[in-house]
């Protein structure tokens, strides 16, 4: 999957000193547990057609909300809403196909 890739069988000094792997419902309670600190954090997941995304995010962004809400829940589909920084938008974030997040400068690559 996505173990063999370079960054975790060799780091050089740019990267972070930190890595851990952890399953995917620790991510999704780490995720959670983010939620509260409200700071910004980095992840990168598979998208619907199989290209790499990579994300600058953060939680309890209020600019641009209607009142509306959203049309789904996302929950239902094993999804989690965070702000793009980069983009100013609102996207939802496949936590089945999450890859690794970066928060308080560690790494944590997501296995099965």
């Amino acid at each position: 999957m996505y173990y063999d890739t370079p960054l975790i069988n060799k780091l050089n000094d740019n990267e972070f000193n930190y890595i851990k792997m952890i399953s995917k419902k620790e991510a999704k309670h780490l995720l959670t547990k983010m939620r509260k600190d409200n700071r910004m954090f980095s992840l990168e997941f598979l998208k619907k057609d199989g290209t790499k995304r990579v994300m600058l995010a953060r939680f309890n962004v209020t600019k641009g909300l209607t009142g509306k809400g959203a049309k789904y829940n996302a929950e239902d589909y094993n999804l989690m809403t965070v702000y793009d920084m980069n983009k100013s938008a609102y996207r939802s974030v496949p936590l089945d196909r999450l890859l690794w997040l970066r928060t308080k400068g560690k790494r944590y690559y997501v296995g099965a």
